[in-house]
């Protein structure tokens, strides 16, 4: 079997792949401006991204069930999530007197909430709005205390103030996408058996709203 088949790439999303083009195009950007060493960095997160979404998952029976059932749209968010902060380390946004920074917590709280709501919805199990949000809100204030030790440990960390105001809107970012996304995932198996989980039991179209 060829490690990329029709269905393969029928099922690849058109909307990360767009992300993808625009990703290239802000590297041939920044090295146009002498940015170098950003351009590099960006070129570098492009095939990261292409890494994590072109093998066909779906098909990869080492991965665990869920990942391999997450829905295609959500490719993009690793995309977009790169996209919103390459400004950041390519133009020193990051430590300009501007909301910057908040911006990029709040807005990736909010893209890696998508993915997270992704995995726990795969088994296709429809659950209380308030559950889902409760949720969303705790898997955020976990990855933004988890991201603030990880920029105490590198020496990125700013003031005191930094810390938890930078956790408290990564939270809200995902508490958001908990709040707004469908509630039930339809088209998947109420009860997935992880060892049997058939390729059909992903995803089967490309594109579509990250939210949906």
């Amino acid at each position: 079997m060829p490690l990329l088949t029709r269905d393969d790439i029928q099922r690849q999303s058109h909307f990360a792949w767009a992300c993808l083009a625009l990703l290239a195009l802000v590297a041939c950007w920044f090295w146009a401006i002498d940015k170098h060493n950003a351009a590099m960095g960006s070129l570098a997160a492009l095939a990261g991204c292409l890494g994590l979404i072109l093998p066909p998952r779906e098909r990869m029976t080492a991965l665990p069930w869920r990942l391999r059932a997450l829905p295609r749209r959500l490719d993009a968010t690793v995309v977009l999530g790169t996209l919103v902060v390459s400004p950041g380390y390519g133009l020193h946004w990051f430590h300009g007197a501007n909301p910057y920074d908040e911006m990029v917590h709040l807005l990736n709280g909010t893209l890696a909430g998508l993915v997270f709501l992704g995995l726990l919805k795969a088994d296709g199990r429809a659950r209380p709005r308030a559950r889902l949000v409760l949720t969303g809100a705790a898997f955020g204030l976990a990855l933004g205390i988890l991201w603030e030790v990880f920029e105490w440990a590198t020496h990125l960390i700013g003031e005191w103030t930094d810390t938890w105001t930078d956790a408290a809107l990564t939270a809200l970012g995902a508490t958001l996408a908990a709040a707004f996304t469908r509630i039930h995932e339809p088209g998947r198996a109420e009860e997935p058996n992880p060892g049997t989980m058939a390729v059909s039991h992903g995803p089967t179209r490309a594109g579509g709203a990250l939210g949906d």
